[in-house]
Protein backbone atom coordinates (compact mmCIF):
# COMPACT_ATOMS: atom_id res chain seq x y z
CA UNK A 1 0.00 0.00 0.00
CA UNK A 2 2.78 2.42 0.95
CA UNK A 3 4.69 1.81 -2.28
CA UNK A 4 1.61 2.64 -4.35
CA UNK A 5 0.81 5.91 -2.57
CA UNK A 6 4.31 7.37 -2.72
CA UNK A 7 4.64 7.34 -6.54
CA UNK A 8 1.17 8.87 -6.85
CA UNK A 9 2.08 11.59 -4.36
CA UNK A 10 5.32 12.35 -6.21
CA UNK A 11 3.45 12.54 -9.49
CA UNK A 12 0.89 14.90 -7.98
CA UNK A 13 3.63 17.17 -6.60
CA UNK A 14 5.42 17.21 -9.94
CA UNK A 15 2.21 18.26 -11.73
CA UNK A 16 1.72 21.05 -9.21
CA UNK A 17 5.27 22.30 -9.82
CA UNK A 18 4.77 22.21 -13.60
CA UNK A 19 1.46 24.08 -13.27
CA UNK A 20 3.13 26.69 -11.07
CA UNK A 21 5.95 27.16 -13.57
CA UNK A 22 3.49 27.53 -16.48
CA UNK A 23 1.49 30.06 -14.46
CA UNK A 24 4.61 32.08 -13.68
CA UNK A 25 5.70 32.09 -17.33
CA UNK A 26 2.24 33.22 -18.45
CA UNK A 27 2.21 35.99 -15.87
CA UNK A 28 5.66 37.16 -16.96
CA UNK A 29 4.59 37.25 -20.61
CA UNK A 30 1.41 39.15 -19.75
CA UNK A 31 3.32 41.59 -17.56
CA UNK A 32 5.92 42.22 -20.27
CA UNK A 33 3.25 42.76 -22.92
CA UNK A 34 1.33 45.12 -20.67
CA UNK A 35 4.34 47.34 -19.94
CA UNK A 36 4.25 50.75 -21.59
CA UNK A 37 7.36 52.40 -22.96
CA UNK A 38 8.08 56.13 -23.04
CA UNK A 39 10.05 58.06 -25.63
CA UNK A 40 10.86 61.75 -25.32
CA UNK A 41 10.43 63.81 -28.48
CA UNK A 42 11.60 67.35 -29.23
CA UNK A 43 9.55 69.23 -31.83
CA UNK A 44 10.46 72.53 -33.44
CA UNK A 45 8.66 74.92 -35.77
CA UNK A 46 10.30 77.93 -37.37
CA UNK A 47 9.08 80.35 -40.00
CA UNK A 48 12.49 81.43 -41.28
CA UNK A 49 11.32 84.16 -43.73
CA UNK A 50 13.68 82.72 -46.38
CA UNK A 51 16.66 83.63 -44.20
CA UNK A 52 16.09 87.38 -44.22
CA UNK A 53 16.14 88.84 -40.73
CA UNK A 54 14.42 91.80 -39.13
CA UNK A 55 17.65 93.70 -39.85
CA UNK A 56 17.06 93.05 -43.59
CA UNK A 57 20.23 90.92 -43.71
CA UNK A 58 20.01 87.71 -45.73
CA UNK A 59 21.90 85.11 -43.71
CA UNK A 60 20.47 81.59 -43.56
CA UNK A 61 23.33 80.40 -41.36
CA UNK A 62 21.74 82.20 -38.40
CA UNK A 63 18.62 80.04 -38.62
CA UNK A 64 20.79 76.97 -39.09
CA UNK A 65 22.70 77.73 -35.88
CA UNK A 66 19.48 78.11 -33.88
CA UNK A 67 18.12 74.80 -35.15
CA UNK A 68 21.43 73.03 -34.57
CA UNK A 69 21.66 74.38 -31.02
CA UNK A 70 18.13 73.20 -30.18
CA UNK A 71 18.77 69.75 -31.75
CA UNK A 72 15.12 68.84 -32.38
CA UNK A 73 14.05 65.36 -33.40
CA UNK A 74 11.57 66.85 -35.89
CA UNK A 75 11.38 70.37 -37.27
CA UNK A 76 8.85 72.14 -39.48
CA UNK A 77 10.09 75.13 -41.49
CA UNK A 78 7.96 77.71 -43.27
CA UNK A 79 8.75 80.34 -45.93
CA UNK A 80 11.55 78.37 -47.55
CA UNK A 81 13.14 79.15 -50.92
CA UNK A 82 14.56 76.63 -53.33
CA UNK A 83 16.99 78.04 -55.92
CA UNK A 84 15.39 81.50 -55.96
CA UNK A 85 17.27 84.56 -57.19
CA UNK A 86 16.48 86.59 -54.07
CA UNK A 87 18.30 83.99 -51.93
CA UNK A 88 21.28 83.44 -54.23
CA UNK A 89 19.89 80.28 -55.87
CA UNK A 90 20.51 78.23 -52.71
CA UNK A 91 18.45 75.11 -52.05
CA UNK A 92 17.61 76.21 -48.54
CA UNK A 93 16.18 72.93 -47.28
CA UNK A 94 19.30 71.06 -48.42
CA UNK A 95 21.55 73.69 -46.84
CA UNK A 96 19.74 73.49 -43.49
CA UNK A 97 19.67 69.69 -43.57
CA UNK A 98 23.44 69.59 -44.13
CA UNK A 99 24.20 72.16 -41.42
CA UNK A 100 22.02 70.40 -38.83
CA UNK A 101 22.87 66.82 -39.88
CA UNK A 102 19.20 66.02 -40.44
CA UNK A 103 17.12 64.68 -43.34
CA UNK A 104 15.46 67.51 -45.28
CA UNK A 105 12.24 67.47 -47.31
CA UNK A 106 11.04 70.41 -49.42
CA UNK A 107 7.46 70.96 -50.59
CA UNK A 108 6.75 73.48 -53.31
CA UNK A 109 3.90 75.96 -53.08
CA UNK A 110 4.63 77.75 -56.32
CA UNK A 111 7.24 78.83 -58.84
CA UNK A 112 8.91 82.01 -57.65
CA UNK A 113 11.79 84.27 -58.66
CA UNK A 114 13.57 81.77 -60.88
CA UNK A 115 13.09 78.91 -58.43
CA UNK A 116 10.43 77.57 -56.05
CA UNK A 117 8.88 78.79 -52.82
CA UNK A 118 7.31 76.62 -50.15
CA UNK A 119 8.09 74.84 -46.90
CA UNK A 120 10.40 72.15 -45.58
CA UNK A 121 10.81 69.67 -42.77
CA UNK A 122 13.90 68.30 -41.04
CA UNK A 123 14.09 64.95 -39.28
CA UNK A 124 16.69 63.31 -37.06
CA UNK A 125 14.52 60.19 -36.91
CA UNK A 126 14.06 57.55 -39.65
CA UNK A 127 11.34 58.56 -42.10
CA UNK A 128 9.09 55.67 -43.15
CA UNK A 129 7.03 57.57 -45.73
CA UNK A 130 6.46 61.10 -47.03
CA UNK A 131 3.34 62.67 -48.48
CA UNK A 132 3.25 66.16 -49.94
CA UNK A 133 -0.48 66.80 -49.63
CA UNK A 134 -1.91 69.49 -51.87
CA UNK A 135 -4.29 71.71 -49.90
CA UNK A 136 -6.93 74.07 -51.28
CA UNK A 137 -5.25 77.17 -52.72
CA UNK A 138 -5.02 80.16 -50.43
CA UNK A 139 -6.37 83.56 -51.42
CA UNK A 140 -2.93 84.75 -52.51
CA UNK A 141 -0.78 81.61 -52.71
CA UNK A 142 -1.08 77.83 -53.19
CA UNK A 143 -0.56 75.66 -50.13
CA UNK A 144 0.50 72.10 -49.27
CA UNK A 145 1.40 70.12 -46.16
CA UNK A 146 4.33 67.78 -45.53
CA UNK A 147 3.21 64.55 -43.87
CA UNK A 148 5.82 62.10 -42.59
CA UNK A 149 5.42 58.71 -41.00
CA UNK A 150 8.36 58.70 -38.61
CA UNK A 151 9.85 55.89 -36.56
CA UNK A 152 10.54 57.56 -33.22
CA UNK A 153 11.42 54.30 -31.45
CA UNK A 154 11.94 50.66 -32.39
CA UNK A 155 8.29 49.78 -31.79
CA UNK A 156 6.61 53.14 -32.37
CA UNK A 157 5.72 55.09 -35.52
CA UNK A 158 3.85 58.38 -35.49
CA UNK A 159 2.77 60.95 -38.07
CA UNK A 160 4.49 64.35 -38.13
CA UNK A 161 2.87 67.16 -40.11
CA UNK A 162 4.21 70.58 -41.08
CA UNK A 163 1.68 73.25 -42.12
CA UNK A 164 1.64 76.84 -43.31
CA UNK A 165 -1.96 77.91 -43.75
CA UNK A 166 -3.33 80.90 -45.67
CA UNK A 167 -2.16 84.23 -44.24
CA UNK A 168 -4.98 86.52 -45.46
CA UNK A 169 -6.85 88.07 -42.50
CA UNK A 170 -10.25 88.67 -44.15
CA UNK A 171 -13.35 86.48 -43.84
CA UNK A 172 -12.19 84.80 -47.05
CA UNK A 173 -8.90 84.00 -45.35
CA UNK A 174 -10.72 82.50 -42.35
CA UNK A 175 -12.72 80.27 -44.68
CA UNK A 176 -9.58 79.36 -46.65
CA UNK A 177 -7.67 78.24 -43.53
CA UNK A 178 -10.62 76.16 -42.36
CA UNK A 179 -10.89 74.42 -45.73
CA UNK A 180 -7.16 73.66 -45.68
CA UNK A 181 -7.49 72.20 -42.17
CA UNK A 182 -10.45 70.05 -43.25
CA UNK A 183 -8.64 68.56 -46.26
CA UNK A 184 -5.60 67.83 -44.10
CA UNK A 185 -7.67 66.19 -41.35
CA UNK A 186 -9.63 64.08 -43.82
CA UNK A 187 -6.35 62.65 -45.07
CA UNK A 188 -4.96 62.09 -41.57
CA UNK A 189 -8.15 60.22 -40.61
CA UNK A 190 -7.17 57.50 -43.08
CA UNK A 191 -3.86 56.78 -41.35
CA UNK A 192 -4.99 55.54 -37.90
CA UNK A 193 -1.82 56.75 -36.17
CA UNK A 194 -0.97 59.25 -33.47
CA UNK A 195 -0.39 62.65 -35.10
CA UNK A 196 1.63 65.76 -34.27
CA UNK A 197 0.97 68.90 -36.32
CA UNK A 198 3.13 71.98 -36.06
CA UNK A 199 3.76 75.05 -38.14
CA UNK A 200 2.52 78.53 -38.94
CA UNK A 201 -1.26 78.18 -38.71
CA UNK A 202 -1.72 81.93 -39.29
CA UNK A 203 -4.53 82.02 -36.73
CA UNK A 204 -4.97 82.33 -32.98
CA UNK A 205 -5.91 79.51 -30.56
CA UNK A 206 -9.53 80.69 -30.38
CA UNK A 207 -9.99 80.84 -34.16
CA UNK A 208 -12.42 78.82 -36.25
CA UNK A 209 -9.60 76.68 -37.60
CA UNK A 210 -8.14 75.82 -34.21
CA UNK A 211 -11.61 75.07 -32.84
CA UNK A 212 -12.08 72.67 -35.73
CA UNK A 213 -8.90 70.80 -34.81
CA UNK A 214 -10.21 70.54 -31.25
CA UNK A 215 -13.49 69.09 -32.52
CA UNK A 216 -11.47 66.50 -34.46
CA UNK A 217 -9.80 65.25 -31.29
CA UNK A 218 -6.59 67.29 -31.38
CA UNK A 219 -5.10 68.68 -28.18
CA UNK A 220 -3.57 72.16 -28.22
CA UNK A 221 -0.24 72.70 -26.44
CA UNK A 222 -0.74 75.87 -24.40
CA UNK A 223 2.20 78.28 -24.40
CA UNK A 224 1.13 80.25 -21.33
CA UNK A 225 1.60 84.02 -21.10
CA UNK A 226 4.63 84.27 -23.40
CA UNK A 227 2.69 83.23 -26.50
CA UNK A 228 3.26 85.82 -29.24
CA UNK A 229 5.20 83.99 -31.94
CA UNK A 230 4.88 86.58 -34.72
CA UNK A 231 7.03 89.62 -33.94
CA UNK A 232 6.27 91.87 -36.88
CA UNK A 233 4.38 95.15 -36.64
CA UNK A 234 1.32 93.51 -35.08
CA UNK A 235 2.43 90.77 -32.69
CA UNK A 236 0.26 87.64 -32.67
CA UNK A 237 0.12 83.97 -31.65
CA UNK A 238 0.24 82.14 -34.97
CA UNK A 239 2.62 79.18 -34.54
CA UNK A 240 1.33 76.12 -32.72
CA UNK A 241 1.67 72.45 -31.84
CA UNK A 242 -1.36 70.16 -31.70
CA UNK A 243 -1.52 66.39 -31.36
CA UNK A 244 -4.01 63.53 -31.46
CA UNK A 245 -3.66 60.19 -29.68
CA UNK A 246 -4.72 56.68 -30.56
CA UNK A 247 -5.70 53.83 -28.25
CA UNK A 248 -2.14 52.46 -28.41
CA UNK A 249 -0.07 55.65 -28.52
CA UNK A 250 -0.52 58.57 -26.13
CA UNK A 251 1.27 61.91 -26.41
CA UNK A 252 1.85 64.20 -23.45
CA UNK A 253 3.17 67.77 -23.54
CA UNK A 254 6.05 68.38 -21.12
CA UNK A 255 6.93 71.96 -22.01
CA UNK A 256 6.77 74.48 -24.84
CA UNK A 257 8.83 77.62 -25.39
CA UNK A 258 9.12 80.48 -27.84
CA UNK A 259 12.78 81.41 -28.08
CA UNK A 260 13.95 84.98 -27.71
CA UNK A 261 15.33 85.51 -31.20
CA UNK A 262 14.31 89.05 -32.22
CA UNK A 263 16.51 89.44 -35.31
CA UNK A 264 16.77 86.25 -37.37
CA UNK A 265 13.13 86.18 -38.57
CA UNK A 266 9.79 87.87 -38.01
CA UNK A 267 8.68 84.67 -36.22
CA UNK A 268 10.15 83.29 -33.00
CA UNK A 269 11.30 79.66 -33.05
CA UNK A 270 8.86 77.35 -31.26
CA UNK A 271 10.26 74.35 -29.35
CA UNK A 272 8.12 71.71 -27.63
CA UNK A 273 9.15 68.72 -25.55
CA UNK A 274 6.73 65.79 -25.64
CA UNK A 275 6.48 62.32 -24.17
CA UNK A 276 5.15 59.52 -26.35
CA UNK A 277 3.77 56.55 -24.41
CA UNK A 278 3.30 53.31 -26.35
Amino acid sequence: MTNRVKPNLMKENAMKRISLIVLCVCMCIFYACDQKQITKLKIMSYNIRHGEGMDNVLDLSRAAEIIKEQAPDLCGLQEVDDSCLRTNKIEQSSYLAEKTNMTGTFSKFMDFDGGEYGMASLSAKPIISTKRLQLPDGIAEPRSAIIHEVQIAKACTIVFVNVHFDWVESDEGVSSRLNQAKVLTQYLNTMDKAVIITGDFNCSPGSTTMNYFNEQGFEFVNKGDDNLSFQGESKAELDHVVFRNTNDVKIKAIRIDLLEEPVVSDHRPLVAELEVIY
